[in-house]
């Protein structure tokens, strides 16, 4: 009998694999990864969050405000466990074209997320200040652009999992809140990863990152494609839950 991480993994494979049913073999995974737990994954022994941090003298570094475990990582899905640092947050991104899942491990969540509205760009008055070249520019490229505004979730590990869609909440922020926090993020296609020849989508993607820089309305923002801010980086700890069988070994 395989145990809850795996499980998890084998439908995620089975969900991303395979076009047939898919929104009910979503929902299957969502309903698992819920299950999940922050023993099933071994985050007992996680030093980020074990370790107390000693006090910051002038000539060392500050710690990560991210620590990044990877669990599994393959052209179909990559599974891993995020740690933020308390105050500390993953800055609004997106997951283009991608599905994800999030399940709160320890502590608790705020997650704000936007949706691109590009049909809305000629239903609005184009503020002055981005009437001018190269701001202008940036519109017409898609960097610069109108988002709705999703209401904030806060989660914890009691809660059930979330997760966003191509088209829905794909661009989000992540903070801890009053404390350090842990989750684990399924994500399908993942980043960066050459795909297998068999598949419909080729895409190898990339994480973009956004600010907000104007007020539509009380429910849609402005939202500037930026570089990831200077402030934000991961550092990296090894897995250290329970062992998975080779993914081929799953399907």
């Amino acid at each position: 009998m395989c145990h809850a991480l795996e499980k998890v993994l084998q439908l995620a494979l089975g969900t991303f694999t395979k076009s047939e049913n898919f929104k009910h073999k979503l929902e299957k995974l969502v309903t698992q990864t819920s299950q999940l737990t922050g023993k099933d994954v071994g985050l007992e022994n996680c030093r980020t969050l074990v370790t107390t941090q000693p006090p910051q003298s002038q000539h060392s570094r500050k710690p990560a405000p991210v620590t990044y475990i990877k669990v599994v990582e393959n052209p179909v899905v990559s599974i891993g466990i995020f740690v933020i640092r308390e105050g500390e947050r993953i800055p609004l991104h997106d997951h283009p074209n991608m599905h994800g899942i999030i399940k709160c491990l320890q502590g608790r969540l705020r997650i704000s997320s936007f949706q691109r509205k590009d049909n809305m760009l000629d239903l609005v008055d184009l503020p002055e200040r981005f009437r001018g070249g190269d701001l202008r520019e940036k519109i017409e490229l898609g960097e610069l652009f109108i988002a709705e505004c999703h209401p904030p979730v806060v989660l914890t590990p009691d809660s059930p999992s979330c997760f966003l869609t191509p088209d829905r909440g794909n661009i989000h922020q992540v903070e801890s809140l009053n404390g350090p926090a842990a989750f684990l993020d399924i994500l399908s296609p993942p980043y960066n990863i050459d795909p297998l020849p068999q598949q419909h989508d080729q895409e190898v993607r990339d994480c973009n990152y956004y600010i907000e820089v104007g007020e539509v309305d009380e429910n849609h923002k402005w939202l500037h494609h930026t570089p990831p801010p200077p402030s934000f980086f991961c550092d990296t700890e090894p897995y250290q839950g329970p062992a998975l069988k080779n993914p081929d070994e799953l399907r």
